[in-house]
């Protein structure tokens, strides 16, 4: 992988595709609405189908402005994630929508991009094979998450990828993982995850270093997965060992909460010096997407500590507000966006103790924060432009712009333009 400064910016074309397609996805986070509307933006005709308007865990309000966007008839199945490598439960939700096929004769499509590498994309291969229609099948994942997945869905994505006109992928790991299942280069594309830059503000922040420098940002759901408990216990553990202190808000909601909650009930009753009160809890719950730049202005750095997520969209929103990241290893986004000492750190939330890290081994929480508190003022300001920089390169126009040629190459209309070609080598 390249790094930011090699990729080059692409928007969609002016003139729309002249061809009819369709969506499937399980539902429309508001970080996709502005892909989403870049892709409609170069197409004729673009219809989204949705198992789902919004799924039982998700608190926002929905937004579909300027989409053609129409709930399917679908059950959804409530299932339990069970990571072993990393050792954490999740709620799961699987829709398995039962009228594609109806719809789809109903609509026509020449090109059918499917979301995820289940029900709904065997629906979608069958009618596609059925009628001739380009089947694209829209993947986010990482060798990380995909671990244990059990023979029967290894199988099932294997037929799925050899029926494939074409695949996107969201970063190295998935793409990886997708060759590792039998795709071929020719049929990859990248389509990243971008912030929603409808939050972006165009006035730098000029932060006050000392008074923001040991409040750390923690940002998604509290839950198992997300790993919280454990890094509020490194945490705890770092302030006592280094004798230092330092300030950490919670922004989400999830079935961890009342668990954190009273944590820091606790820590905000100790005795004036001891181990606890030297680390700060605040939980804010879930908070408009709109509020997040502010809350970002009013700290030092976001801390990360998933034990497992495809991609992690607070790692490019972070950058793009000039905050360092200090990211766990198990997202794919810190591994892909996040340089140490150049932008923020790499570390291993399931590794205990280190105080250093040696060759390749992940650094642990420990030896992040001590670096961390280390940066003299000047090169924390270097970190924050840094990241910056590295953000502005996930664009919704770029991300748009990798499914709007994986549609071109289904089609035939090749995609063989100079600059089309500096983007896919600004991602080898």
């Amino acid at each position: 992988m390249k790094t930011s400064d090699s990729i080059i910016e692409c928007r969609p074309p002016v003139d729309s595709l002249d061809a009819r397609v369709v969506f499937l996805t399980h539902y429309i986070p508001l970080y996709q609405v502005r892909v989403l509307q870049e892709i409609s933006r170069g197409l004729q005709q673009f219809r989204v189908l949705l198992s789902t308007p919004i799924e039982p865990n998700r608190d926002f309000r929905l937004d579909w402005s300027g989409l053609d966007v129409e709930v399917q008839k679908a059950v959804t199945i409530r299932r339990r994630w069970r990571h072993r490598n990393a050792g954490f439960e999740d709620p799961l939700y699987v829709h398995v929508p039962y009228d594609t096929l109806g719809q789809l004769k109903t609509l026509r499509p020449d090109v059918v991009i499917s979301h995820e590498l289940g029900a709904r994309s065997l629906a979608a291969a069958h009618y596609c094979r059925r009628s001739g229609a380009k089947l694209v099948l829209a993947t986010f994942m990482s060798e990380h998450t995909e671990q244990g997945r059990g023979w029967f869905r290894h199988r099932i994505r294997k037929h799925l990828i050899a029926r494939a006109d074409a695949i996107t992928y969201n970063g190295p790991s998935c793409r990886k993982y997708l060759l590792s299942l039998g795709a071929r280069d020719e049929q990859l594309f990248h389509l990243p995850y971008a912030a929603d830059d409808r939050n972006f503000s165009d006035v730098s922040v000029v932060r006050d270093e000392p008074s923001v420098r040991r409040r750390l940002l923690c940002i998604g759901q509290l839950s198992e997965r997300k790993g919280v408990l454990p890094m509020i216990e490194q945490l705890s553990e770092f302030c006592e060992r280094a004798q230092q202190s330092l300030e950490l808000t919670l922004v989400g909601d999830g079935p961890l909460r009342s668990q954190v909650e009273q944590i820091g009930r606790r820590h905000a009753a100790a005795e004036p010096d001891t181990p606890e009160a030297r680390l700060q809890i605040h939980v804010l719950g879930n908070r408009p997407a709109s509020e997040l730049p502010s809350l970002m202005s009013q700290h030092g750095a976001v801390i990360a500590p998933t034990l497992a997520d495809e991609w992690l969209l607070v790692v490019n929103e972070a950058m793009h507000a000039g905050l360092p990241v200090i990211g766990s290893v198990y997202a794919q986004a810190v591994l892909t966006m996040v340089k140490d000492d150049e932008n923020g750190w790499q570390y291993d939330p399931l590794r205990r103790s280190g105080l250093s890290s040696e060759g390749d081994i992940p650094a642990s929480l420990q030896s992040v924060l001590s670096r961390y508190l280390d940066l003299d003022d000047y090169e924390i300001e270097a970190m924050r432009a840094n990241a910056v920089r590295t953000a502005s390169a996930y664009t919704p126009a770029r991300s748009a712009c990798g499914a709007l040629r994986a549609i071109r190459s289904v089609l035939g209309m090749g995609d063989s333009t100079e600059l089309s070609k500096r983007v896919e080598r600004g991602d080898a």
